[in-house]
């Protein structure tokens, strides 16, 4: 299936909570890895507008993303450490208990993984505050 800005709107849209839903999104994004920027800015403008219920739905397909694509290419990551700041500095703000522990969760891994840079990381974790 080819790459259109419409069609990466629709499968953000129907992406739900699901590991099956996140997997399969993620391996269509990897697949179209050239059009990271592009799959980023519309991740990046979703995740800050959509239902907070959905919003670490967003976070864990950029983790599956992120994981699997560093094999293939920088082309996620990069587009990625642009935006993931601005991203957990929101998400950070609007979180519930639960929701910072997810964050918190994730930003470990990144870190066990080595997936990301240890300047981001560092980053990351200050956007949880105090």
């Amino acid at each position: 299936m080819s790459f259109t800005p419409s069609l990466l709107e629709k499968k953000f849209s129907e992406l739900t909570s699901s590991q099956q839903s996140v997997q399969t999104l993620s391996l269509w994004l990897i697949h179209h890895r050239k059009r990271a920027d592009k799959v980023v800015e519309t991740w990046r403008a979703d995740i800050l507008r959509v239902h907070p219920s959905r919003k670490l739905t967003y976070i864990y397909l950029a983790n599956d993303v992120l994981q699997n694509s560093k094999k293939k290419g920088p082309e996620y990551s990069q587009e990625f450490s642009e935006v993931l700041e601005e991203v957990f500095e929101h998400l950070y703000r609007i979180a519930d208990a639960s929701m910072r522990q997810s964050l918190d969760r994730i930003i470990k891994i990144w870190g066990d993984r080595a997936v990301l840079g240890e300047h981001l990381l560092t980053a990351l974790r200050a956007c949880a505050g105090p």
